[in-house]
């Protein structure tokens, strides 16, 4: 059945070394929702609220290379990366996250060629 909940409201936020990344699992899942229709994949870690708009957002902030922090990473709580006077990193992407207004969207991409969205 069609979604009760418009495409434009759906935004993903993750660490690119969480173990989601692997298989494509993030991009098949990001692009079955349509999201490519709303901006590229934005680097929160290169780029300032409003992220361009997009409804995808990715850190590659310290984690020390730990696939398991890097899942939790990217919400509150104890894996979230802080900055040295211990303030999370990401409060400014986690208000963008729950406020910004759906109307708003990004530019429309191409879906990711190298993306495998049919998985063996």
């Amino acid at each position: 059945l069609p979604s009760a909940t418009s495409a434009s409201s759906y935004f993903g936020f993750t660490h690119i070394l969480d173990d989601g990344w692997q298989q494509d699992h993030y991009c098949r899942s990001w692009e079955m929702l349509g999201l490519e229709r709303f901006g590229a994949v934005i680097s929160v870690d290169q780029s300032k609220p409003p992220f361009d708009n997009s409804r995808r957002l990715t850190s590659n902030a310290d984690v020390a290379g730990k696939a398991s922090r890097a899942h939790s990473s990217s919400t509150p709580g104890w894996a979230a990366a802080k900055n040295a006077a211990g303030h999370f990193l990401h409060e400014d992407v986690w208000r963008y996250l729950f406020t910004h207004p759906v109307e708003q969207v990004g530019e429309p991409v191409a879906k990711d060629p190298s993306c495998q969205h049919r998985q063996p």
